[in-house]
């Protein structure tokens, strides 16, 4: 009977211990002090909500980070993270409806400063080894910004929207969405040279391994109502192929390529291959729509692995899922509001 007291006054001193812990919430990992590499997510999160975030999976560490930047800075990105680049070690992140670039250290998150006075900046490419080029929506111009000071430097005049940029060779190739063009700029004087003509809207280009230039064209706002993709001799700026793409909602995006630079990928409803040597588009694509949204492409160089967002409704977070070259699914996660591009850092 004694014994039956005591159990029963353990267990009622154990049970008041209890009440008085506070109730357990998942607390999130830390962020690592330094990275050794791994994937950036890039969400644009809602417009004019101001909740980008840049979300990071960690190689080394296999785990994944909701958004790095504000977990080591204690501040939000801003409104719309359009882009990302690295150069000479640091990130810049393009925010667009901020009118802003912020710039980063890759390893740790931290904050290394805010480039300011920008109307609608879109994407940036390097200009030699001191400034960069960043590409607008609204301003009608090509900001220069040098990098010493990370202040901007000067403007180059544009007829309108610019997208994409690719640095070959001291010139720099600009994406003029709003005409029918490709704009040419000389690095060392920060002039417009010369342009080649493109059909109407040219947003995303790549480089493949011959030196050639490869090119999605197209917009809702087009007469034609078509896309196109371009192969271009940059030699004597000649299209050699240009192929219309006809599948049903001609909304073709996202262009990229492998680190070969021998195998093209784009979204348009589901994800295409093509290899530069090809003389048609293909008719099927590698990864099936399967009621899904893609909105964001990204191709890893170290490991050959496609990265696809599904935007779903442009409100919920979006699904990112891995997939190898052949097409077999290899994975799945959960990322920030409308993931729409990745950045694969591998030091």
């Amino acid at each position: 009977m004694r014994k039956c007291l005591l159990y029963v006054l353990l267990g009622f001193v154990f049970l008041l211990h209890s009440c008085d812990k506070p109730p357990q919430t998942n607390v999130p990992d830390p962020i690592p002090d330094s990275t050794l590499g791994g994937v950036f997510i890039l969400n644009e999160g809602l417009f004019t909500q101001g909740n980008a975030s840049l979300g990071f999976i960690d190689y080394g560490l296999r785990k994944t980070y909701d958004d790095v930047f504000e977990a080591k800075n204690k501040r939000k990105l801003g409104d719309v993270l359009q882009s990302m680049t690295i150069i000479n070690g640091k990130a810049y992140l393009v925010i667009n409806n901020s009118n802003k670039i912020e710039v980063m250290n890759p390893k740790t998150f931290e904050s290394l400063g805010t480039i300011n006075g920008l109307r609608s900046p879109r994407y940036i490419s390097k200009a030699g080894s001191s400034k960069i080029y960043v590409s607008d929506l609204y301003d009608n111009k090509i900001t220069v910004i040098d990098l010493v000071t990370n202040t901007i430097s000067g403007k180059i005049n544009l007829l309108g929207w610019s997208e994409e940029m690719l640095s070959v060779n001291g010139k720099t190739y600009v994406t003029n969405v709003k005409t029918k063009g490709i704009a040419i700029i000389d690095e060392n004087t920060d002039q417009i040279v010369d342009s080649i003509s493109t059909p109407f809207a040219p947003k995303s280009l790549v480089l493949d391994s011959a030196n050639m230039l490869w090119v999605l064209c197209g917009d809702i706002n087009a007469t034609d109502k078509r896309h196109y993709l371009l192969h271009i001799d940059l030699k004597n700026k000649t299209i050699l192929n240009q192929w219309p793409i006809n599948t049903p909602n001609t909304a073709a995006s996202k262009l990229k390529i492998n680190k070969m630079a021998n195998t093209l990928f784009w979204i348009d409803e589901g994800v295409y291959k093509m290899s530069i040597y090809d003389k048609q588009l293909p008719i099927t694509p590698v990864i099936e729509k399967n009621k899904r949204l893609f909105y964001g492409l990204g191709i890893d160089y170290k490991y050959n692995e496609i990265f696809v967002s599904d935007a779903k409704d442009f409100n919920s977070n979006s699904d990112i899922y891995r997939y190898d070259f052949a097409g077999n699914l290899l994975g799945k996660i959960t990322g920030g509001k409308i993931t729409g591009d990745f950045y694969f850092y591998h030091n």
